[in-house]
Order: structure tokens, then sequence, then C-alpha cells
């Protein structure tokens, strides 16, 4: 299924903290702005899955707009070994380990948790942009880290399911736009000062000078065809 429409619930007043908010029955409130649009993210995505029955994903790209794609063949247990140990940030434990017994079987959770941290980020980028006071927390950090864990999503269907890989146009057009826009989040809001911590900055050093962060910095140029705007900060 292509990108979707999916209209909002609720008059919003055009922020990206409440452009998610109102496409969200039951909203996350009162965890931090950045913290509730990426935790409402997954409720859109978990109320649009409900009305495209099947084995699918979904992902609220702001703007009344979704992408609906349908799980490749693989486990999360799968893209996991695709990740050498050099980029595996603080989260891959969590994601990657502890919560394999929820989510093994939808390997595009792990796209999923790209767009909430986007989402989150996002809305810091927003809220910096209207002026608003910065939460000190590394909201950008994410978007990095689960770029790169799925471009290991993308790499295990290219080499573990050839028929998936060349029957689903739509995992390439979602799976493109998302590590896009992660990356984008990421170089928007690295450099602010309330955003920043020691462990982003170790996860950035790795991606940006080891040769396994070069090796996945060129399979994301050449995958998303991106140019230099995204890869070379």
């Amino acid at each position: 299924m292509p990108l979707i429409t999916y209209a909002p619930l609720r008059q919003h007043d055009g922020s990206v903290y409440e452009d998610v908010a109102a496409h969200c029955t039951r909203p996350n409130r009162g965890d931090g702005r950045y913290t509730d649009a990426h935790e409402t993210s997954h409720f859109v995505s978990s109320e649009i899955r409900n009305k495209h029955a099947g084995k699918n994903n979904a992902f609220y790209i702001l703007k009344d707009r979704a992408y609906v794609v349908d799980h490749p063949p693989i486990t999360i247990r799968d893209i996991g070994r695709y990740v050498p140990s050099s980029l595996r940030g603080m989260r891959y434990d969590l994601y990657f380990v502890q919560q394999l017994k929820h989510w093994n079987e939808e390997p595009l959770y792990i796209a999923e948790e790209l767009n909430c941290y986007t989402m989150g980020g996002s809305c810091a980028l927003d809220d910096r942009k209207a002026g608003r006071s910065l939460e000190r927390t590394d909201a950008v950090a994410g978007a990095l880290e689960f770029s790169v864990y799925t471009a290991a999503l993308v790499m295990c269907v290219e080499q573990q399911t050839k028929a998936y890989w060349n029957a689903n146009a739509d995992f390439h057009e979602a799976m493109k736009y998302l590590i896009r826009q992660g990356l984008l989040t990421y170089y928007a809001g690295r450099d602010q000062p309330e955003w920043q911590s020691q462990i982003s900055e170790r996860f950035w050093t790795a991606y940006s000078e080891t040769s396994d962060g070069q090796r996945f910095q060129a399979y994301i140029r050449s995958y998303v065809d991106a140019g230099g705007d995204v890869l070379c900060q």
C-alpha cells in the first residue's frame, strides 16, 4: 500500500506536537513534549494498523500522511546480526535483546522506532523554531541511532529475502524516506547544547569515523540516493 491520507481527529495549531496528537484517539501527555510526540506516534501507528488489517506496520509522517507497509519475512534477531558491535548504541540492548519476546516477528518495529524518534526530534526542532524553552535531553540522538538500525533492516531484507525485496516498492519508498528524515533531523539538532550528551557523541564518532560507520554511510548513500546533504555533515 502506498502513502495514504490519514485525516486528523481534531483541529490543531500546525505544530509538530499538536499535529501528531490530533491524529491519535488518546495522545500521550505530560512526559515532556519530545517524549509525548514519540509515544503518541506509536499510538497513531497502532491505530492505523488496526484500520488496515493484515501483516503490516504504519508510519505517520505528519501533514495527514502515513505509510502502510507489509512486514518482510525476517525477524528483529536477524536484523541485529547486521549491526556491528561498534554501532550498537545505548538503545540496542533494549530493542534487539530485551524486547525480542514482544516484537521479534514484527521486523518493521525497528523502522517504527526510527519514525517515532524522528517525530520526537522534529518536535524539538519545531519548538526551537517557535522560541519555546528547550528540554535538556538527547532529543535527536535516537534518530541517528535508529537510522543505522533501519539501514541494517534494509541490508537484511536485501540479502535474505530477494522475493520481498524485488516485489515491494512501498517498502523501499518508506524506508528511504524514514532514513533520510531521521538523518536530517539529527543533523539539524546535533549541535544544540541542550540536546548533547557524551553517549550520543560517542555514537556519532563511531558512525562518522570508524570503518563500520563509513560502510553504513556508503550503503545509505547508495540506497537512499540522497547525496551529501544527508551524509556529509
